[in-house]
């Protein structure tokens, strides 16, 4: 019970990580950012990773003014959630079904 507690936790941090990163991506590019800038360089270059299953799935648009939504890391940002959810799911669902028959004594 309280691996299944630990695994949620570190599933939970571990996807929240990516999630922030790619949602900081999403609006960095929303927002214009400079590129050349350190931390928005290396921001790019750790999300570059996580976002290449999803490179050219759709076009991304360039608002006026050059702003760019970056479709792949929305699709991104939807897939990770979802996947994070369903192995949340799945851990809680073993954990409470292997639960259910452990004999007390």
């Amino acid at each position: 019970m309280y691996t299944a507690r630990a695994l949620l936790l570190l599933i939970d941090f571990g996807f929240g990580l990516i999630e922030l990163i790619i949602g900081l991506r999403i609006l960095l590019r929303l927002l214009g950012a400079n590129p050349a800038t350190p931390f928005v360089s290396w921001l790019y270059e750790v999300s570059r990773t996580l976002l290449y299953p999803f490179q050219g799935i759709f076009p991304s648009p360039v608002l006026n003014g050059g702003f760019v939504l970056d479709m792949s890391a929305v699709v991104a940002l939807l897939v990770y959630a979802l996947i994070a959810y369903f192995v949340s799911e799945l851990i809680r669902f073993i954990s409470y079904h292997s639960s259910r028959y452990v004999t007390r004594t």
